[in-house]
């Protein structure tokens, strides 16, 4: 007997059993058990495993469709791959009813078995569905995980947790800038060089007139002196 059996095969038997149920419609066990490998239907684990999934898929079918329909654009079921299809089926199936099983091991798994038996585009087809269906399921709170299950979940943040208090800080007011002095003209000496204008009649000092000596102070009359002289002479002859 066999000890351990790997849940790929396991996934990939449900895959066969869902092909042959859409094919001949007869009661999913009946068409389980011509199908069931001795590996696992001579392992109960095994075996719980494989007719658990089936007994979350055929009678959640129209709800698991749906989610697929809603994130497939412009594709119909009935244009799906079968193959495609049916692993999608699986995958929702285990994010929706299997709690201890990560949802990312679930799409991981689709992928790699669509890759193997299906079309070389079936694993990006099928990642971009499922990963959108995980989302919404998230998004809504229809995806309840638990121990192992919630490796690859988000944390949940409680609406009513405490907040921590706001602190406010009074900050001390911006500095003043003060404003830059125009630049200076490269070609003009600096101000401590350069001259005061001088005004008209030469150079003044303390605001006065420069002094200029009167040639007729000494001479009431006026006139200058030599113009005396002479009428001196004149008053001797």
């Amino acid at each position: 007997m066999v000890n351990v059996v790997n849940r790929r095969l396991i996934r990939e038997v449900v895959m066969q059993i869902l092909y042959a149920y859409d094919i001949r419609k007869e009661d999913i066990r009946k068409v389980a058990e011509g199908i069931l490998p001795e590996e696992i239907s001579n392992h109960p684990k095994s075996k719980d495993f494989a007719f658990a999934l089936l007994g979350k898929i055929i009678p959640n079918l129209t709800l698991i469709d749906s989610k697929i329909k809603s994130h497939a654009d412009n594709w119909e079921l009935d244009r799906m791959a079968v193959i495609d299809k049916n692993l999608m089926r699986i995958a929702i199936a285990e994010m929706l009813y299997f709690p201890d099983v990560p949802p990312k091991v679930s799409i991981n798994e689709a992928i790699e078995i669509a890759k193997q038996y299906s079309t070389d585009k079936s694993g990006r087809f099928v990642n971009g569905i499922l990963d959108a269906v995980r989302l919404e399921l998230i998004k809504n709170g229809e995806m309840n995980k638990s121990g192992r299950g919630l490796v690859d979940m988000p944390a949940k943040h409680p609406k009513d947790a405490h907040q921590p208090p706001v602190v406010v800080i009074n900050e001390p007011p911006p500095p003043q800038f003060r404003e830059k002095p125009a630049p200076r003209d490269p070609q003009q000496p600096p101000p401590h060089q350069q001259r005061r204008p001088q005004s008209q009649g030469g150079p003044r000092t303390g605001g006065k007139p420069p002094y200029k000596p009167n040639p007729n102070r000494n001479n009431p009359r006026g006139g200058s002196d030599s113009r005396n002289n002479d009428n001196r002479d004149n008053r001797r002859r």
